[in-house]
This record gives C-alpha cells, structure tokens and sequence, in this order.
C-alpha cells in the first residue's frame, strides 16, 4: 500500500512538472478570462464553460489545466479551488478574486475587468522590460564588438606599422589587446560569475535586494518611472479586489505578495498590519513617499463612501498614461548617452589605428 501510495505521489509530481514545462504564455491566460467571462454572460455554468473552452484548445499545457480544472469541478470542488492546483500558471491574487465572486455573484464582470488588467499589466512590462533591455544590448554589443576588434584585428593592424614610435592611445589599445588575449577565458568566466553573484545576491540576500530596491527609487528618471509603475498596479489591483469583495485586510496581504521591490512590499505589510489594528487605509498610507499625496487624500475622500473602488479605477488609467510618458521620457534620456558612448568607443579605436598612420604617412612625405 505504501508502495503505490508513493508511486501515485510521484507521478503526480511528475505530472506537475511536466506542466510547468508546458506552462501556457500570458496571452493564453488572457483569452481564458475573456472567453470565461462571455460564457458567463451568456448564463452557461462554470463547468460547462470549461468544457466549451476546451473545444478547439490546441495548447497542450492549457488543455492539461483545462481537463483537470474541469475534472476537479465533477468532483465537487469551486472554481477558485480547482484554479489553486495550477499556482504555477494563476496567481494569487486572481483565485482570490474568483474566490470573492464565487460568492458575491458579479464572477463575469470582474473576469473582464481581469483580462482586460492582464492586457494592459503586459503592455506594460513588456514596455518597461524593453527600456531596460534595449541600452543593455547595446553596450553588451558594443563591448563583443570592441573585443573581437581588439583580439583579432588590432594585432593585424599594428603589424603594418613595424618599429615607428605609436602615439599613446595606441599603445594603451595594444596593451588592452594583449590583456585581452592572455585572459579572454578568465574574463567570460569573471562575466558569468558576476551576473549569477548579482542573481543569487539579490533573490537571497536581503540586504543586498533593500540596497537594489531602494537605488531604483532614487536614481533621476528612472525613480518617476518606478514610482508609477507600482502606483499603476496599486490602483489597478486594488480596485478590482474591491469590486470583487475581497477584504481591505486580504487585499493588502495579496498586494505584499505580488509586489516584487521591498520596500513597496514592506509598505503593503504595514498598511495590511494597521488595518488589522483598526487605521484606515488613509492613515495608513498618510505621509508616504512610495505614493503622490493626492492619490493618498482622494483614498481618504473617498474610503467611507462605499465607490473607493470605481475611483481607483479611473485614478489607474491616469497613472497608466502617466507611466507610458515616464517611459518615452527615460528612453529618450537614454538614448543620446547610449550614441555617446558607442561614438566614444568607435572614436577610440580609429583614433588607435589612424594616428600611426598618418605619421607614416607624414613621415614618407618628409622623405
């Protein structure tokens, strides 16, 4: 008995890792909230809306949560429950809200609102992800380029000029080059190890991740940009946890979790704390610097009238505009430096091969 009890055990893990591996993209779980909350619209029931879903399914790791979820509900278990089992691919605070809705009644209108917060939450960081991605490639080949210039063509180059005194930065590129040459393995190791070091530090070092975190919250340009972002998500989330039903004191504690930088987080903690002690949310978040004082005073107008949530709602769509300009701001910051830097660069290494020879040149003339 205890043999097939740990063989069931391990094909169920075995199950579940093969599901990760096929783990659906975000557009798929958008499409899922969509297509859920027509079906819901339409007065079908929550499993026979799984069912029509599955039909026409042609993703296998959706189709794998699909059948199960759709199992799950035969047997007796909610919507949110049956959503729990696939924590991988839902996150938290989208089973609480289908948990809230499961019981408040208004389950389609808040599944739209979710896929629509998906579209927007992707736009979003894929735009943030491509301001950050975009000067990191270009320095990253900028740096290959200058390498293979330096190991390879620098050495043939300087080859041509025989014994004639080289000017100064040429000699500093030759020196590079040789450096370059005797420790180009030690260097991709140094490389590698410097960005694992930074992964490792900051994911279980927690001092290292308040130093990072709170960097990002004072660098110029980048800081605004920070900033609006996670006021974005706040307002955005926090409404729909509202318009779901979900509790203030629950919906701090899902925020603390979703938030990734500390100090936004430790914030959520605190206000979550409070709540539990009696403050308002107002109070709670009165004098902090992670939120513009106006958003904090229209969450004290508007907290006791029972429409805190359809403010938050509005209030999001400002700071997602907000956010977009912040972004097309930093870029065109970054941009000018990134074209400086590489026009140094280049300036650098045609200086190293042209200054010699143009004394060649010069001294061919005199003679």
């Amino acid at each position: 008995m205890q043999l097939s009890e740990k063989l069931s055990s391990l094909n169920e893990k075995f199950n579940a890792w093969i599901a990760k591996m096929q783990k659906p993209d975000m557009e798929q779980k958008t499409t899922f909230y969509r297509l859920l909350a027509v079906s819901q619209k339409a007065g079908l029931g929550i499993r026979q809306s799984l069912v029509s879903l599955l039909q026409g399914q042609q993703n296998k790791g959706m189709l794998m949560i699909l059948e199960d979820m759709i199992h799950s509900l035969t047997m007796g278990m909610s919507l949110a429950g049956a959503m729990e089992k696939h924590d991988y691919f839902f996150e938290s605070d989208e089973i609480e809200l289908v948990r809230s809705t499961e019981i408040t009644g208004n389950m389609a209108e808040v599944l739209e609102e979710t896929a629509d917060s998906l579209e927007s939450n992707n736009a979003v960081t894929a735009k943030v992800k491509k301001s950050l991605m975009y000067p990191c490639l270009i320095i990253v080949f900028a740096i290959i380029a200058v390498i293979v210039l330096l190991i390879f063509v620098m050495p043939t180059i300087i080859e041509m000029y025989g014994d004639i005194e080289l000017p100064l930065i040429t000699q500093i590129m030759i020196n590079l080059s040789d450096f370059l040459q005797a420790n180009r393995y030690w260097l991709l190791i140094g490389a590698f190890a410097i960005v694992t070091t930074y992964k490792l530090l900051y994911k279980y070092v927690l001092m290292f991740k308040i130093i990072i975190d709170g960097l990002l919250l004072k660098l110029p340009v980048i800081k605004n940009v920070v900033k609006l972002f996670y006021m974005y998500r706040f307002t955005v989330l926090l409404s729909q946890f509202y318009q779901a039903g979900v509790s203030p004191v629950i919906s701090f504690d899902l925020l603390s979790k979703i938030f990734k930088n500390f100090h936004y987080k430790k914030k959520m903690i605190e206000v979550k704390n409070s709540l539990v002690a009696g403050f308002s949310i107002f109070e709670s978040l009165e004098g902090s610097d992670l939120f513009d004082a106006i958003l904090i005073q229209i969450i004290n107008v508007w907290e006791n009238t029972g429409t805190l949530a359809t403010v938050l709602k509005v209030i999001s769509r400002y700071y997602l505009m907000s956010l977009n300009s912040a972004i097309d701001a930093l870029m065109a910051v970054i941009e000018p430096l990134l074209m400086a830097f590489v026009a140094g660069i280049v300036g650098m290494l045609l200086g190293a091969i042209y200054l010699p020879m143009a004394d060649m040149v010069q001294v061919i003339g005199q003679s």
